[in-house]
């Protein structure tokens, strides 16, 4: 047992309690209050600190690139329909604990199939701390990465077969989902039309698609509004072009990397613009992948601060490093905030990370155990 006193608690939704206390028993959050006392609990003294739920990076790479032989476990490059594949069986724990996300308060990724195919796999949503991979995982098959970036033509380009084109991969990813509707069950590809079914036809999974150009991104917005089917942007750098399609079907944005100057300015990007989707209600979240590759945990603390000093308040921010990517991963009901009854997983800083680089992480604890 935990009793952490005296911090500036940020629940995750933008409430903000001071002078607050928490009690954690075994995994799980026990109360919320102040002036709490528990004389069998381990104090955890938060003066002076900032209290926020364990951030989440719901896209990451990291933990299945296969390093340091960049073997790229997370890449099928056989095939580009692969829905039915399970990023978890590339997971290198190894490679996941020498990230060490919790130093930066992250403590919940959402591992994810790289970009080089239209329909790449299932995500999985694992914890951070280095504990054992049963203890890890919050979710299987959190939602379907989908890709229609020139990662795909580059890589199907280079065996010389489709999809060469971007009119190769929307014609592909089309047919993949008009075959699994004819489907009768006793095809070859039986487990592959199934989670396409699941996910296009029952909406029991949702859609995490890679595009950063404008074509890319309209193209995606215009298929999934036939389909009928919400989905989440990955990179999306050029988001602002079609702003009012993403307000319209209130996609949600995974935004990349955007610390690199010259990326900024190559998409023409605008930062404010995220402030007009907050204001809509589309979810948004940050992660440390960039293009099919990740690129350290720093990224997503970088990407925070940038969004805030675009003009996004601190604590609108927050929810995008907490509830929202929750919420995109079905996870919710367990964390992304800190209520009674959900997971104590918290990140308690020096100062507030996203209005300042000098907040440092003091204590990261993950299912109820003090990692860092």
């Amino acid at each position: 047992m935990y009793l952490i006193k005296n911090g500036v608690v940020h629940v995750g939704d933008g409430t903000i309690l001071k002078d607050c206390d928490i009690l954690t028993k075994g995994s799980t959050i026990q109360k919320i209050g102040q002036g709490l006392d528990c004389p069998e609990a381990e104090v955890v003294d938060a003066s002076g600190c900032e209290v926020f739920p364990g951030f989440i990076d719901p896209h990451s790479m990291i933990g299945a690139l296969g390093i340091p032989s960049r073997s790229l476990d997370n890449q099928e490059k056989s095939d580009p329909i692969t829905p039915e594949l399970n990023v978890k069986y590339s997971v290198d724990p190894d490679e996941l604990n020498g990230q060490e996300f919790y130093k930066s308060g992250i403590t919940t990724v959402g591992l994810a199939p790289g970009n080089t195919n239209i329909m790449g796999g299932q995500i999985v949503v694992v914890k951070t701390a280095p504990m054992k991979m049963s203890r890890r995982i919050v979710k299987e098959k959190a939602a379907l990465k989908c890709s229609v970036t020139a990662s795909v033509k580059s890589v199907y380009g280079k065996q010389n077969k489709m999809p060469m084109t971007r009119m190769g991969s929307f014609w592909m990813l089309e047919e993949a989902i008009r075959k699994s509707e004819k489907s009768g069950g006793g095809t070859e590809n039986q487990e592959r039309d199934r989670v396409i079914q699941d996910v296009f036809d029952k909406k029991k999974m949702p859609v995490f698609a890679a595009a950063e150009r404008i074509g890319e991104i309209a193209g995606l917005h215009h298929l999934m509004e036939e389909k009928q089917v919400p989905f989440v942007l990955v990179d999306g750098y050029e988001f602002g072009d079609v702003i009012e399609d993403m307000k319209r079907q209130h996609t949600g944005l995974i935004l990349g990397n955007v610390n690199d100057g010259s990326r900024i300015a190559k998409h023409r990007m605008d930062l404010g613009k995220i402030k007009e989707l907050a204001e809509n209600g589309n979810k948004i979240a940050f992660t440390n992948s960039s293009s099919g590759s990740s690129e350290g945990r720093e990224v997503f603390l970088w990407t925070a601060i940038e969004v805030f000093r675009a003009g996004v308040d601190a604590e609108e921010v927050v929810k995008m490093m907490t509830i929202h990517p929750a919420a995109m991963l079905g996870v919710g009901d367990r964390i992304g905030a800190l209520r009674e009854g959900m997971d104590a997983d918290l990140a308690i800083y020096t100062g507030h990370p996203v209005k300042t680089y000098a907040a440092r992480v003091k204590h990261s604890i993950i299912n109820g155990e003090v990692v860092f």
